[in-house]
């Protein structure tokens, strides 16, 4: 077995120089401004009964081609709008 032994001064190891952490710091600034604009352009979630009528109006869509699509989403729907009824 071979042992290598090197000196190396800690000032030297761990020091960090350059533009790198420079960027990286403005990176990281601009990705959580660009996160806070994208929180303010997200649309809310539509409450139970507007996603209940765009489950309908989906499974009505699908209907002619895929009617067991339909009939799950329309499964989907009659079940949001009885948990909703029952939460009020």
């Amino acid at each position: 077995m071979t042992t290598v032994t090197m000196n190396i001064p800690a000032h030297h190891a761990f020091t960090i120089e350059g533009p790198a952490p420079r960027l990286s710091d403005w990176l990281a600034r601009a990705v959580l401004k660009l996160q806070s604009v994208g929180d303010l352009l997200r649309m809310p979630a539509p409450g139970v009964p507007e996603a209940t009528a765009q489950l309908l109006r989906m499974a009505e869509a699908y209907e002619s081609t895929q009617p067991s699509y339909a009939a799950d989403l329309r499964a989907a729907a009659t079940m949001a709008g009885q948990a909703h009824a029952d939460q009020r």
